[in-house]
C-alpha cells in the first residue's frame, strides 16, 4: 500500500513541477502579449493622431430605408451583446490553471493525509503484533 502511495505522491509531485512550468509559461505568454497589445495601442494612437478626420472616416449616401435597417442591426447587436455579457461567465486560460492548481493542491493535501493514516494504521499494527507475540511468549 505505502508503494502506492509514494508512486501517487511522485506522481502528484510531476504534476505540480508540470503545473507550475505551464502556469509561467502561461504567464510569460500573457506578458509578452499585453506588452504587445500595449505597443499596438499606442501605434494606433499615434496613427489616428496624425491621420486627419477626413481620413480617418469616410462618408456614404444611403437610401432612408438602408439607414433604418442599419440602425436596427446595430440595435439589435448591442442587445445580443449585452444579453450574452449576462447570462455566460467567461473563465479565462488564467482562472483555469488557477483552478486547476488549487485541485491539484488539495488532492495534495489529501494524500498527505493518507500517507500520514497509512503510516498510523502501520504503526497501530506493529504495536499490536508486539503485543500478541509478548502474550503469547508469556
Amino acid at each position: 500500500m505505502c508503494d502506492a502511495v509514494d508512486e501517487m505522491l511522485a506522481g502528484l509531485a510531476a504534476r505540480r513541477q508540470t503545473m507550475s512550468r505551464q502556469a509561467a509559461k502561461i504567464d510569460e505568454i500573457m506578458e509578452r502579449s499585453n506588452n504587445t497589445l500595449l505597443h499596438i495601442e499606442s501605434n494606433n494612437k499615434a496613427l489616428a493622431q496624425n491621420a486627419s478626420p477626413l481620413d480617418s472616416q469616410k462618408v456614404f449616401n444611403v437610401p432612408p430605408e438602408c439607414e433604418l435597417a442599419l440602425v436596427k442591426i446595430l440595435e439589435n447587436f448591442k442587445q445580443l451583446v449585452q444579453n450574452s455579457d449576462h447570462k455566460e461567465e467567461t473563465y479565462s486560460a488564467l482562472d483555469g490553471c488557477l483552478a486547476h492548481r488549487h485541485r491539484v493542491e488539495h488532492l495534495g493535501s489529501s494524500v498527505r493525509k493518507l500517507v500520514a493514516l497509512c503510516d498510523t494504521v502501520a504503526q497501530m499494527k506493529a504495536f499490536q503484533e508486539e503485543q500478541d507475540v509478548a502474550e503469547d511468549s508469556s
